[in-house]
């Protein structure tokens, strides 16, 4: 269970960025007023800490996490540690000073904007963590590309969730089909890299596709009623989890499963 706390920082994290970045978005484009967006900005933070909190349980002594700042560009995990931070602050401050709408509502704005380009180097900067020479499972395309559907899928439909009904629904189902798409290809690789471990997968990989086959059926029927809003969070539900489902796959494809 030593990767589990791993699972949850990065779903949750990758999840929260993308609905963060998408409510910009729809917010600029006029489809979600301001003071829903304040709130589903907000509790994107919310949720995006809860997943950095999770994921220092992973670490055996968290106070050594300091000396990873010390390699700052030259080592991915740095990197990671860096921007996430970057973006809990910049993020934090900006959504909560929205949602407070206590003035200075320009200089929130500019920090929550900001936060969203951080946020798109702390998504581009967790897949390359992985890319170790002594793990060929993780080595591979497949793992940059995979991890980056996740802000999609999971923020997709998060997004949806807050405000961003339609474009946040496309844009989680178009993330979907395209893992679907990719899906044979990269369980081909993994089965050259290492049958045996890939084989035992199998429960969890069968999981993720089935609650992801299930999202987009509710996707589609939502889109088609404008009154199945209350099914938003049951597919944000099945999303998350399904994405959960496969990075504990994509964990146990180390050595050791969970």
């Amino acid at each position: 269970m030593h990767e589990l706390p791993l699972v949850f920082f990065t779903v949750f994290t990758q999840s929260a960025v993308g609905a963060f970045i998408l409510l910009l978005i729809g917010g600029a484009l006029g489809q979600i007023d301001a003071r829903r967006r304040a709130t589903g900005l907000f509790a994107m933070m919310c949720l995006f800490g809860l997943g950095v909190v999770i994921g220092i349980f992973h670490i055996g002594q968290p106070l050594r996490a300091l000396n990873m700042l010390f390699r700052i560009g030259h080592s991915p995990m740095s990197n990671e540690i860096v921007l996430s931070a970057a973006f809990a602050a910049l993020g934090g401050l900006g959504s909560l000073g929205l949602l407070l709408n206590r003035g200075a509502t320009a200089l929130c704005n500019v920090l929550v904007w900001l936060a969203a380009a951080v946020g798109v180097a702390f998504i581009l900067a967790i897949p390359q963590i992985y890319q170790l020479p002594t793990v060929v499972t993780w080595r591979a395309s497949y793992t940059t590309t995979m991890m980056l559907l996740t802000p999609l899928i999971g923020g997709g439909a998060l997004a949806a969730l807050f405000g961003v009904r339609r474009p946040g629904v496309a844009v989680s189902v178009l993330a979907i089909l395209a893992s679907f798409c990719l899906r044979p290809g990269y369980m081909s690789m993994l089965m050259a890299a290492d049958g045996g471990l890939t084989a035992a997968q199998n429960g969890w990989f069968t999981a993720q596709a089935v609650l992801l086959a299930a999202g987009v059926v509710g996707a589609a029927f939502c889109l088609r009623r404008r009154s199945a809003q209350t099914i938003l969070p049951m597919i944000a539900l099945l999303v998350i989890v399904a994405e959960l489902a496969g990075r504990v796959a994509f964990y146990n494809l180390w050595t050791l499963p969970m």
